[in-house]
């Protein structure tokens, strides 16, 4: 399960946001969000009879199946052997962290050995096993750095996407949380709306390759709390990451998945929908 320390501290988070929106001298006194960013298409997925689970900080559509491991929590899907969405939360004092780099890829033990990826789909496919949550944001501790290579937390991406704008954006969102002292991050993969079978998979398991994946950064210790979306193609890009930034709003229409559904309702919804570049970059 997730550590209790990091449960607690998230939840306080939580719990100051609702007060202090719910207080109109406040409220009347925050800045308006000024940017909005162009929202990516729209995948309709309303004809999709999906099991509903609801969760804490995340609300899914899509079939899945719960884990929680120690500093983070996933939805994986076993139709296309990937996860829905990784979830964790990043403190600015984990960073200096120095546990050393495992590489020990492996099945997660939580799902059944015939719902999970293997190392052999992976073998000679041309892809990476690219991390949703990165390793390197989990140095703080040897236990939680060790499972980020469960392949529940992985999907197949190209290797020169993976080890270059996805590891800019890996980089960039570390030191979003040395600035903002905390952050929320989610990650995963935009699945198809139909069977995998029609799509491109590797590996006797048929494990879908993502044409596109989304991340979230939520800062909620800033004066205005905010939120940024990225939708960004499986595929080498030498565009800046600016480039890339999408309202949540947009990803949620995307993959059917309700992000921090615990917030107020006002809240969310203005936080969501605008994207304000400058209070990122």
């Amino acid at each position: 399960m997730m550590n209790k320390r990091r449960l607690i501290i998230l939840l306080l988070v939580l719990v100051v946001l609702i007060v202090v929106w719910l207080l109109p001298t406040l409220k009347s006194q925050s800045p308006a969000i000024c940017t909005v960013q162009q929202e990516t298409s729209v995948v309709d997925l309303s004809s999709i009879d999906y099991e509903t689970e609801a969760l804490p900080i995340i609300s899914s559509g899509c079939a899945s199946q719960h884990i929680n491991h120690s500093a983070y929590t996933l939805s994986y899907n076993k139709d296309y052997k990937v996860p829905n969405w990784v979830f964790y939360e990043l403190l600015r004092e984990e960073l200096a962290g120095e546990a050393e780099r495992s590489n020990k890829f492996r099945q997660d033990p939580f799902v059944a050995s015939n719902e999970s990826a293997t190392l052999n789909d992976y073998q000679k496919s041309g892809y990476d096993r690219g991390h949703i949550a990165p390793a390197a944001d989990f140095n703080w501790n040897a236990e939680a750095k060790d499972e980020s290579f469960f392949l529940t937390n992985m999907c197949p991406q190209h290797p020169s996407f993976n080890r270059g704008i996805w590891k800019s954006l890996e980089e960039q969102v570390r030191g979003w949380a040395v600035r903002d002292s905390a952050i929320c991050v989610v990650a995963g993969p935009i699945l198809p709306i139909d069977n995998a079978e029609k799509f491109h998979t590797i590996g006797d398991g048929r494990v879908y390759v993502p044409a596109l994946f989304y991340k979230i950064v939520f800062s909620a210790f800033k004066e205005k709390p905010s939120m940024i979306g990225f939708v960004m193609p499986n595929e080498k890009s030498n565009a800046d990451l600016q480039s890339f930034a999408v309202s949540v709003d947009s990803i949620e229409r995307l993959t059917q998945i309700d992000f921090f559904p615990i917030l107020p309702d006002n809240l969310e919804n203005e936080i969501e929908s605008l994207v304000d570049l400058n209070d990122w970059f």
